[in-house]
């Protein structure tokens, strides 16, 4: 398969593993926030969500739009002359940013029309997509004040990110 020219090859695990990981990835990439506070807090959302494991649907979703303060942009089913979006197709055309639920994975949109992540999963189609807000100075401040309990002992700094070539 052809890498796509709108395709960011990014990995922000802290030791670069390529490990089924996509929802922290993705969680790291759009808000700002680094991975290990991003793997904590979701962990600790599942306290809210009743959820058995942090990558649960249920949890990873209403950790993004109540946590991440995420806008869910409704079903992307047959929205493309009756066919859903691919990643490459949405990350060409959304301006801003997103996080998008496919078939058992979840990506980040840049809003400057780039997908990143850390394989080339530009062929799988749309279920969901999650607008998030840019700043990532609002995110922390929506967390702190809204959630204390999941970032109680955080910094919550900002993600160095990582590019893998």
């Amino acid at each position: 398969m052809i890498e796509r020219t709108n395709f960011k090859r990014v990995n922000p695990h802290p030791e670069g593993k390529n490990v089924g990981d996509c929802v922290k990835r993705a969680c790291v990439l759009a808000s700002g926030i680094n991975y290990h506070d991003i793997a904590i807090m979701l962990n600790r959302f599942r306290k809210e969500t009743g959820a058995k494991k942090f990558n649960s649907d249920d949890n990873w979703r209403q950790f993004i739009i109540k946590v991440l303060h995420g806008c869910d942009l409704g079903n992307m089913q047959y929205v493309n002359h009756g066919h859903r979006y691919k990643v490459y197709e949405f990350a060409s055309y959304y301006k801003g940013k997103a996080i998008l639920q496919c078939a058992n994975h979840v990506v980040m949109v840049d809003g400057e029309g780039h997908y990143l992540d850390s394989w080339d999963s530009g062929e799988k189609s749309i279920y969901k997509a999650y607008a998030i807000t840019p700043f990532y100075e609002a995110i922390v401040e929506h967390i702190r004040k809204n959630y204390p309990k999941l970032c109680k002992g955080l910094t919550l700094e900002r993600h160095k990110q990582r590019i893998t070539l």
